[in-house]
């Protein structure tokens, strides 16, 4: 009994150091991705940021899952995240020759760079103990593994295209990560049906299996669709809220104008001959 206690406890005890290799193996896979980003063939930083965002993944589930969470973690996990999904796609992107060191368009990689570091920033001042259904803005590794992905998809579909549409890209993931767009954390099964769950699951295994099979085909695909899920869900939201704002301001307008006409009866009555007693 005083065995397992013991090994138990020593459990207990290592569970806070289990989300901390995911951030470090993280931070590895950013150091590698530079290191190929300089080297002959730079598109294979591409494969070691997009490990770095499954091992980001699986850091805040094991943190949640082990209860370990804790300030000094949240702050590397950002250290670890500004390096491998802010620093290393910028140089990855001039690797492949999207701009060079006195071009113009280097100021599209800064950009990039200034708007991950303010939306992690924005994370750490906005997190708290108790889980939200969303994020708020383009989370980096999101905007990172759509930049990697887009540079493996482009080399298999149309290779090498790397001009205008890359740096308008780079510009529109800038914006929606320092933007307030709300992006879904996971997908919630309730809102489907019981009959529909089955062809959801499905689904979500071709969707896995194909992610293990062409991952090069099929990652940047999904991220375009989950970038354009958030801006269609903050279009709507925007739009509904205006509706509802004129909606109330028009029903204000309304019950003033209403306020201001029996006011003025009221005045039109206490003038007149019969009102004031006057014959």
């Amino acid at each position: 009994m005083r065995r397992e206690h013991n090994s138990k406890m020593a459990l207990k005890s290592l569970a806070p150091a289990i989300p901390g290799l995911f951030t470090f193996g993280n931070l590895l896979c950013g150091f590698l991705a530079l290191i190929h980003a300089m080297g002959p063939r730079p598109s294979q930083a591409a494969w070691f940021i997009l490990i770095g965002g499954f091992l980001d993944f699986l850091d805040g589930k094991v943190a949640r899952a082990t209860n370990t969470s804790s300030s000094l973690g949240i702050q590397l996990d950002s250290l670890a995240d500004f390096f491998t999904f802010g620093v290393a796609p910028v140089a990855m992107m001039r690797g492949v020759g999207l701009f060079d060191l006195g071009s113009w368009k280097l100021a599209v990689g800064i950009v990039y760079l200034f708007s991950g570091a303010f939306r992690l920033a924005r994370f750490n001042v906005d997190a708290s103990p108790e889980p939200k259904d969303f994020y708020t803005g383009l989370p980096i590794p999101a905007a990172a593994v759509t930049i990697s992905s887009g540079i493996l998809f482009i080399e298999e579909v149309w290779p090498p295209i790397y001009g205008t549409g890359s740096l308008g890209g780079m510009v529109v993931l800038a914006f929606l990560m320092v933007s307030n767009i709300q992006y879904p954390k996971k997908l919630k099964w309730t809102v489907f049906g019981k009959k529909k769950i089955v062809f959801l699951i499905i689904f979500c295994f071709i969707v896995i299996l194909a992610l293990i099979l062409i991952p090069d085909y099929i990652i940047y695909p999904i991220m375009i669709i989950y970038i354009a899920y958030g801006l269609l869900r903050g279009l709507a939201i925007k739009l509904g809220w205006r509706k509802n704002k004129n909606e109330e301001i028009s029903s204000d307008n309304k019950g003033t104008e209403n306020k201001d006409s029996s006011q003025s009866r009221r005045e039109n009555d206490s003038g007149s001959p019969e009102a004031s007693g006057l014959q």
